[in-house]
């Protein structure tokens, strides 16, 4: 078992020293930023009483525990530390898991003399390494910018355990789907959901009189990322017992499945596969048809992501302003920075939501993208392309399956926000909702060009800076302003140049730019990739 750790470590050493590393360093930054934007008391008590009465950024954010330096920090940033630490843990168990069962990889040491468990406990056994060192760098990086070192343990060790327990929940999707991208599928979708059930538990918590501390409700307690939360690092109620709650659903998810991998035949999943047609759909006559086809499941899947944003933005958003107009003081602060009274929070409060929407849609247009390079390194598009389709047309249908993705989420999203809206009394929000998620549509268009671009020039760097684009652009569109970035950088993400609609003043420029942007980087990547020989 220690020689496949090896050889598994050696396959990922660079991939988890960028994910470790890349945590460590944004809590630094984070916390240095923090400390130079908040550095008095009076200043962080002022924006914690904002935040505890408005709940989409309880939700966006985690809640309040405390003025202290620390506690601010943590309120701040903990959530996408752990966020990051759970796709970590889930693509690596995946990818060494039903991966290497897919790549064939796994047949090969199967025919070895050791037991059949023996490649998932060493895969387990990595996870646990990999998120040992992420509790050491994410401590360290709190530590090196002068945050009490008890706190700054506290937290990484609520990131590491964040990361452990997907550890073992990407193992049992692992058992349960029959292809990697199934499993990856299942495992990312409940880090979604244990984000969103975070989110829902800490946007309906109760805040306490002074306004520092918000007491979460109880889907906060189903997430693992809301156990992690709940130790409350720096705060005045620190406690690491909430993180039994992610060791024993690591231990218990990892333990069924080793036990399923030594019942179940190699290559196949619990979860079995529907037989096929007798003949092939009409839909299957064309390149396009094929490539929606190969994709469509996985556009399905964003799509349900986008709906439970969409019920989540419309079902709190009468609670949210219930919270804020019931203190007087907190909502004439609250408004003086939004403006529009009532419609001015709503308009904040949808338009906080969509903008997580988006980054959702760029995210299933790069997975689109990304499969024809999937598909090129698998050999599969080797023996499309010996017939009539051509390399430029391949790229072409990847670039119209990530459009036609972005709108399903998107639509998806904004239905569900508008729906929503008209069933608890607000029939006038629902095309101010679609109107907010729409207005997401260029930001993930410049994604997609630019992923596209990338694989008629890089091939093998698609995947990497596929997604590399997608987390900085995140990063600075999210967090440039708390890290005190120039306003160049902060520029250079989409998402920055999104506008909050409906406003008073909508500014339709910048997305008419990127939409004109990502049409003509689209169509010179179309003929650099008919120039290209296929890499595998």
């Amino acid at each position: 078992m220690f020689r496949l750790f090896r050889a598994q470590l050696r396959r990922d050493r660079w991939q988890l020293l960028y994910w470790i590393l890349g945590n460590g360093l944004f809590a630094a930054a984070s916390a240095s930023a923090l400390a130079q934007e908040f550095g008095n008391l009076a200043e962080r008590t002022a924006i914690l009483k904002l935040a505890s009465g408005n709940r989409a950024l309880l939700a966006i954010r985690g809640i309040p525990d405390g003025a202290t330096e620390g506690a601010t920090v943590y309120f701040e940033i903990f959530t996408y530390l752990a966020l990051v630490a759970a796709l970590m843990s889930t693509f690596m168990t995946v990818r060494h898991s039903r991966g290497d069962e897919e790549a064939g990889r796994a047949e090969l040491i199967g025919s070895t003399p050791i037991a059949r468990s023996s490649a998932l406990a060493a895969t387990l056994l990595l996870g646990i390494l990999a998120n040992v060192a992420m509790v050491i760098v994410v401590t360290a990086g709190f530590a090196a910018v002068g945050l009490p070192f008890g706190g700054a343990a506290f937290a990484g060790l609520a990131t590491g355990a964040a990361g452990l327990a997907f550890c073992g929940v990407a193992a049992l999707a692992a058992q349960l789907a029959r292809t990697s991208r199934a499993a990856n599928t299942i495992a990312g979708g409940l880090v979604g959901v244990a984000f969103l059930l975070r989110a829902v538990g800490d946007a309906l918590g109760t805040a306490s009189a002074d306004g520092l501390h918000v007491t979460s409700t109880w889907p906060s307690w189903l997430s693992p990322i809301g156990w992690g939360q709940q130790v409350r690092a720096w705060g005045a109620d620190e406690s690491l017992l909430p993180l039994l709650l992610s060791v024993t659903l690591a231990v218990l998810a990892g333990a069924v499945a080793v036990v399923l991998v030594r019942r179940r035949d190699l290559g196949s999943g619990l979860v079995g596969e529907r037989a096929g047609r007798a003949t092939a759909s009409r839909t299957l006559r064309g390149s396009f048809g094929l490539a929606w086809r190969l994709q469509r499941a996985g556009v399905i899947g964003w799509a349900v992501g986008g709906v439970l944003l969409g019920l989540f933005a419309g079902g709190l958003a009468d609670p949210a302003i219930a919270a804020v107009k019931d203190n007087g003081d907190l909502a004439a602060a609250v408004q003086g920075l939004v403006g529009g009274g009532t419609a001015g929070l709503f308009d904040t409060f949808v338009a906080a939501i969509m903008a997580f929407l988006g980054i959702l849609a760029a995210g299933a247009a790069i997975q689109a993208v990304l499969r024809g390079r999937s598909e090129e390194v698998d050999g599969h598009s080797e023996l499309l392309l010996s017939g009539a389709v051509s390399k430029a047309r391949a790229l072409l249908d990847s670039i119209l399956v990530a459009l036609l993705s972005i709108v399903a989420v998107l639509l998806a999203g904004g239905l569900a926000a508008g729906l929503t809206f008209i069933a608890v009394g607000h029939p006038d929000r629902f095309g101010s909702s679609l109107a907010a998620a729409f207005v997401q549509l260029p930001a993930a268009l410049v994604f997609v060009a630019a992923s596209a671009l990338v694989f008629a020039l890089l091939p093998r760097l698609t995947v990497g800076l596929g997604w590399g684009m997608l987390t900085v652009g995140f990063v600075l569109g999210q967090f440039g302003g708390l890290l005190k970035l120039p306003d160049w950088l902060r520029d250079v993400s989409p998402f920055t140049h999104t506008p909050v609609v409906p406003g008073d003043r909508v500014d339709w420029t910048p997305l008419l730019v990127m939409a004109a942007i990502s049409i003509a980087v689209a169509a010179v990547s179309i003929p650099l990739a008919r120039r290209r020989d296929l890499v595998s």
